[in-house]
């Protein structure tokens, strides 16, 4: 029986490895699943990168930031792995069975300011008092 003095302590922030936001769009004429998408990167770093250098990179595609109908979403990585990561998503030529094009729209250091730069997501705290004068 595991007891809670024996779970392992987690990483202060200042020990963590630093992430980084990476928003981008997939150009195509037809659909693909997520898993096809999700797939196809995965397949893509590692063909690019190997798999010392792919698991290096800390990538996370984030799930529920995919939008099908728009077709954008964000990958989570590591901060210095920022280059190697848009490398590979520019050699995706195809997703399942339609040619594609994946476009970097930007890279934030947080998910906030990925929604509100790249996804078009808006918060009410944005809106300031309007003057009225």
């Amino acid at each position: 029986m595991m007891r809670v003095e024996d779970k392992p302590k987690l990483l202060p922030p200042s020990m963590r490895e630093r992430e980084r936001y990476i928003v981008f769009e997939v150009i195509s004429k037809g659909d693909f699943s997520y898993d096809e998408l999700s797939r196809s990167i995965w397949f893509t770093t590692l063909a690019f990168l190997g798999e010392l250098g792919a698991s290096s990179c800390g990538i996370k595609l984030i799930r529920n930031l995919w939008d099908e109908r728009t077709k954008r979403g964000v990958i989570r990585c590591f901060h210095n792995k920022i280059e190697e990561i848009r490398s590979a998503l520019t050699m995706i030529r195809k997703i399942g069975n339609e040619d594609v094009i994946v476009h970097v729209l930007g890279v934030t250091g947080t998910i906030k300011s990925a929604k509100r730069k790249f996804l078009g997501h808006y918060y009410l705290n944005d809106f300031g008092e309007r003057d009225e004068g």
